[in-house]
């Protein structure tokens, strides 16, 4: 009896929450769906100004036994949840970004896994590890630590390191131009090339 009162009230949780526009979790983790796109290879930005963020996560056997993924979010925007084993991108405009990310349990957001302030310059790349359990030292790989940023389980790498790492990961989720979504005209409008005032 108790198990149908439960379905009752999950099923009552998700028609409600679907009705007042919150972000459901739909992020299954690769327990249950493990990433299969291809592997990694660096695109180009659409626009030079903006740029591009990588952000992977290493393979755990943690990782692997994970239901639900991590979700991330911009600018409070959620944006994909990040499996083990998987890589995706952001192009962004130059400036600082609200990041963070958010554990769900089903239909909810239970606790901030991180939260940082997201700087990035126009026309560079920058490469984000994610690891709960193994974070790298960066006081042994590079000179200038201070110079990466770093919240949690999330450091920013150096490309050499990015690159052996991220290799071998599977693209989840395709990536996002975000840069789209902070401007208010279209991205292309042949007809209107001058703006008038």
């Amino acid at each position: 009896m108790r198990l149908v009162v439960w379905l009752a009230f999950f099923s009552l949780m998700l028609s409600g929450c679907s009705g007042v526009g919150m972000g459901i979790p739909a992020t299954p983790g690769a327990f249950l769906d493990a990433p299969d796109g291809k592997t990694f290879d660096p695109i180009e930005t659409l626009d030079p100004r903006n740029s591009m963020v990588y952000i992977y996560r290493p393979i755990t056997r943690w990782g692997y036994e994970e239901v639900q993924a991590p979700v991330f979010f911009l600018d409070s925007a959620q944006l994909f949840g990040l499996k083990a084993g998987a890589y995706t991108w952001l192009e962004l405009p130059a400036g600082t970004h609200d990041f963070y990310a958010r554990r769900p349990f089903s239909v909810l957001y239970l606790k901030m896994i991180f939260e940082m302030p997201l700087k990035v310059e126009g026309g560079q790349d920058y490469y984000f590890r994610y690891s709960e359990l193994k974070p790298l030292d960066l006081t042994e790989i590079v000179a200038d630590p201070e110079n990466y940023q770093q919240a949690g389980p999330l450091q920013q790498v150096p490309k050499a390191i990015a690159l052996r790492e991220i290799a071998d990961l599977r693209l989840d989720e395709p990536g996002i131009y975000y840069a789209d979504r902070m401007k208010k005209e279209p991205r292309w409008a042949p007809f209107y090339t001058y703006s008038v005032e």
